[in-house]
C-alpha cells in the first residue's frame, strides 16, 4: 500500500504536462487530488501498534533492497508533504497568469512532493540520499524559473545545498559501512552507536552539516532568503513548509541513536540558538514581506533544531508539534503576502502603510441603508466628492 501511495503521486507528475496543455493554470485543481488521496490512504494504513514495512528486491548484488516504512514520525512528515502540497496546487489556479505556460512549473512541484514523500517514506539510506538531491535540484529549477534575474540565486542555493548532499552521501557510506546494513531501522538499532565513540562522532558531524545546509542553519542561512526570488507558490511549499522541513526530518530520524551524545547536543543547540537569534534580529530590519517571512522561517527552524540538540522526550514532542504548526502558519502566510502582492502591486511595508483603510461611520437611524465596505483613502476621497 505504502508502494501505491508513491505510485498515485507519481501519476500526478506523469499527468502534469498534458493537463497543463489543456486545462491551463487550472490543472492544479486536477494535480491536487492524488496528493489527498495518497494522503487518505496513509491514514487508513497506518497501525497505531507498531510502524508498517514493505521491502521489495532492488539490487541484491550489493544487499540493497528498497525498502519503504510508515511510523509516527514519517506520517506526519507525510501528511505535510502531501496536504499543504494540494493546497499550494489548489492556491496556484488562481496565483499564476491565465495566459502564460505552467507546465514545467506543475510538472516541478509535483516531482518535489514525490520525492519528499519518498524522503520520508523510506527505509533504505541509498534511497533517502537520492530523495534529498531530488528535493535539491527541483528547488534549483524552481528558482530559476522566473528568469535570468533569478539563475544567481539559484546556483547559490544549489551549491549549499549540494555540499550537505554530499556530506549526507559521506554519512550513509559511514553509516553503511559500520552496521553492515543500508536499511535505516536496523542501522539506528545496532550496538554500535553505544561502542564505537568514533563512529557517533563522525555520524553525528556529517547528519548535522547535511541538515543545516538544508534547514538554512548558521552558518549556512543565506540561501534561503536568496531563494524568494521564487514566486509565491515555490517559496510557500519548498522553503516554507517542505525542502526546509527535510533537514529537521533527518534530525529527528538520527535522534533516537545520537541524543544525548556531546557532539550532537553541542553542535544543534549553539546553531540552533544563534540561528534563531540572527533571523529574528534580521526580519526586524526588512522591508519586503517575503524577505521579512523568509528571515522569520530561519528563526523558527533554529529553534526546532535547538529543540531536538536537547533530545529530552518533552523537547522532541515540541519540536514535532512546532513543525507542524510552523509548516502550516508559514505556509499561509506566504500565500497571503502572495495575494496581497498581486491586489496591492508591492510587497513593501512601507507603501503598503500609505494604504491604510477607513470605514464609513454606521449610520445610526436607519439599518435599512446597503452596507458599504471599507476602501482606501483615495476612493473615499473621490466617492465623497461625487
Amino acid at each position: 500500500m505504502l508502494l501505491a501511495c508513491l505510485a498515485i503521486v507519481l501519476l500526478s507528475c506523469a499527468l502534469a504536462l498534458p493537463l497543463t496543455h489543456r486545462l491551463g493554470r487550472n490543472s492544479g485543481w486536477v494535480l491536487a487530488a492524488p496528493l489527498l488521496v495518497a494522503a487518505g490512504l496513509l491514514v487508513a494504513v497506518a497501525e497505531p501498534a507498531g510502524p508498517v514495512d514493505e521491502v521489495w528486491p532492488w539490487m541484491p548484488t550489493l544487499g540493497v533492497d528498497f525498502a519503504l516504512r510508515l511510523d509516527g514520525l514519517s506520517l506526519l512528515f507525510s501528511l505535510l508533504v502531501l496536504v499543504i502540497g494540494a493546497g499550494v496546487l489548489i492556491y496556484s489556479t488562481r496565483y499564476l497568469g491565465s495566459n502564460g505556460r505552467h507546465g514545467s512549473f506543475y510538472l516541478l512541484m509535483t516531482v518535489f512532493a514525490l520525492a519528499m514523500l519518498l524522503l520520508v517514506l523510506t527505509d533504505n539510506l541509498v534511497v533517502l540520499f537520492v530523495a534529498w538531491e531530488a528535493t535539491t535540484l527541483c528547488s534549483f529549477f524552481l528558482i530559476a524559473r522566473p528568469g535570468p534575474h533569478a539563475r544567481e540565486s539559484a546556483i547559490r542555493t544549489l551549491l549549499v545545498t549540494a555540499a550537505g548532499g554530499l556530506a549526507l552521501l559521506a554519512a550513509v557510506v559511514v553509516v553503511a559501512v559500520g552496521t553492515g546494513t543500508t536499511r535505516i531501522s536496523a542501522a539506528l538499532a545496532d550496538p554500535i552507536w553505544h561502542e564505537n565513540a568514533g563512529f557517533v562522532v563522525a555520524v553525528a558531524a556529517l547528519v548535522a552539516a547535511a541538515a543545516f545546509t538544508k534547514s538554512a542553519q548558521f552558518p549556512f542561512q543565506a540561501w534561503l532568503p536568496d531563494s524568494m526570488v521564487a514566486i509565491t507558490p515555490v517559496s510557500a511549499y519548498l522553503h516554507a513548509a517542505a525542502m526546509v522541513k527535510a533537514g529537521i526530518y533527518l534530525l529527528l530520524r538520527f535522534s533516537p541513536a545520537l541524543a544525548g551524545e556531546q557532539v550532537w547536543s553541542l553542535l544543534l543547540i549553539s546553531a540552533g540558538l544563534i540561528t534563531a537569534l540572527f533571523g529574528a534580529v534580521a526580519a526586524l530590519r526588512r522591508y519586503d514581506l517575503k524577505e521579512l517571512l523568509a528571515f522569520s522561517t530561519v528563526s523558527q527552524l533554529g529553534l526546532l533544531v535547538a529543540m531536538i540538540g536537547v533530545g529530552t522526550p518533552a523537547a522532541l514532542t515540541a519540536a514535532l508539534v512546532h513543525t507542524v504548526a510552523h509548516a502550516l502558519f508559514k505556509s499561509a502566510l506566504f500565500m497571503l503576502v502572495g495575494v496581497i502582492d498581486l491586489q496591492a502591486g508591492t510587497r513593501d511595508i512601507r507603501k503598503l502603510a500609505d494604504l491604510r483603510l477607513r470605514m464609513r461611520s454606521r449610520p445610526s437611524r436607519s439599518l435599512s441603508r446597503p452596507r458599504r465596505w471599507p476602501v482606501c483613502r483615495c476612493c473615499w476621497a473621490s466617492s465623497a466628492r461625487s
